[in-house]
């Protein structure tokens, strides 16, 4: 078993190396992680290892569809903002022609304009500012590094400055803008209990599109988990502790898919970024989903062209099983675990179990080659 373990070992550096030949503009040395803010959140997800293979893409987007998000912030330098390069702004035409008229830097579905961050007389609530530290805050010397440092945020906005939303078929619109121009993730960290189709068609239309809608449980200590995550084309996220269990207040169900660390109610919490230069702590399973969001954007930026399933599958397969053995109605499939997930992608093997026989044959393989070769050479002399 311990020969096994090395020469698995062997292929999983060898992949490695390879993707690094092979993509060396999106592969980062260890030594550029220097700064990595070791905080208890990102040491149960592992985040610093899958560092080791990549910080994410400029050409991974990931939307954040919520309260509007506070680019000003020191810690939220505008290089992560996503651009609408379609559009010339401020000249009152709809250059690109996708129905929103100077869309430069994303769209308000709560004002119906095209300021989705903070404006004069239109506040923005602090929510999706947190957000946007988790998935994207630079490694740097200020106060947070997110999961995803190096990736692009898209802001649509959704949400009143009381954190609200009012109208489903506003909702709708704001996930098919999103899907429509650009983005590689959506993030809907939201969450009602009417099981509305207004917006269904909408969810339908980014899956169909292979992109990944990640969602939250809810915050109301239920065992039901609310819409949109309750849909099977969206991936349903719920909140943990520090202790690896599932946090106080997150919802539960058959469609939990993963947890992320957060905190309990009133316990030690997620840090992040808070408009205008602040840093606050957090709880609730809004700051579970960034986590995820920001993890498939790291898988992304390795292989665009994995399937919503696929991400899916490897997102089970390598969470960290922290409640009943296998899936469990409380975590789902267990802990998000960033490093094995985006090892997953460059060598699927590692999900594979330790006894299942494909993994001992893929396993082998360098040994069989290595008598072939032998073989070979005796039979030539």
């Amino acid at each position: 078993m311990n020969i096994k373990k090395n020469i698995f070992s062997v292929l999983i550096l060898t992949s490695l190396i390879l993707l690094s030949l092979n993509s060396s503009d999106r592969v980062v040395q260890p030594s550029l992680a220097a700064n990595y803010e070791n905080t208890w959140t990102h040491n149960l997800i592992h985040t610093k290892e899958a560092w080791e293979i990549t910080q994410g893409s400029k050409d991974i987007v990931v939307a954040i569809v919520d309260s509007g998000v506070d680019f000003s912030h020191p810690d939220l330098d505008d290089n992560i903002e996503w651009i609408n390069t379609g559009e010339i702004a401020n000249n009152s035409i709809d250059d690109d022609g996708n129905g929103y008229v100077d869309d430069v830097y994303g769209w308000d579905f709560n004002s119906d304009d095209n300021t989705p961050g903070p404006v004069s007389g239109d506040p923005v609530h602090w929510h999706a500012t947190f957000i946007a530290g988790i998935i994207a805050a630079p490694i740097d010397d200020l106060g947070v590094v997110g999961v995803a440092p190096n990736v692009t945020i898209m802001n649509v906005r959704i949400l009143d400055s009381g954190n609200s939303f009012y109208s489903y078929e506003a909702l709708g619109d704001a996930i098919r803008y999103a899907a429509e121009n650009g983005a590689d993730i959506i993030n809907l960290s939201l969450y009602a209990y009417d099981n509305s189709s207004l917006f269904f068609d909408d969810l339908l239309y980014a899956y169909n599109l292979n992109i990944p809608v990640v969602a939250v449980t809810g915050n109301s200590y239920l065992p039901v988990v609310a819409h949109p995550a309750k849909s099977d084309i969206v991936i349903a996220v719920g909140a943990s502790n520090q202790y690896n269990e599932k946090a106080d207040y997150s919802n539960y169900g058959e469609e939990t898919e993963i947890v992320a660390p957060v905190g309990d109610a009133d316990a030690v919490n997620i840090r992040s970024t808070a408009p205008p230069d602040q840093y606050w702590t957090g709880w609730g399973t809004s700051f579970a989903a960034p986590q995820v969001a920001a993890t498939i954007a790291l898988m992304k930026t390795l292989n665009d062209s994995l399937s919503v399933s696929e991400i899916r599958d490897i997102l089970r397969k390598s969470a960290t099983d922290i409640g009943d053995e296998g899936f469990d109605l409380l975590t789902g499939y267990g802990l998000l675990n960033v490093s094995k997930a985006v090892r997953a992608v460059v060598d699927p093997t590692i999900l594979l179990p330790p006894d299942d026989s494909t993994y001992q044959l893929i396993a082998m393989l360098p040994v069989l080659a290595v008598i072939a070769i032998i073989v070979i050479k005796k039979r030539k002399s």
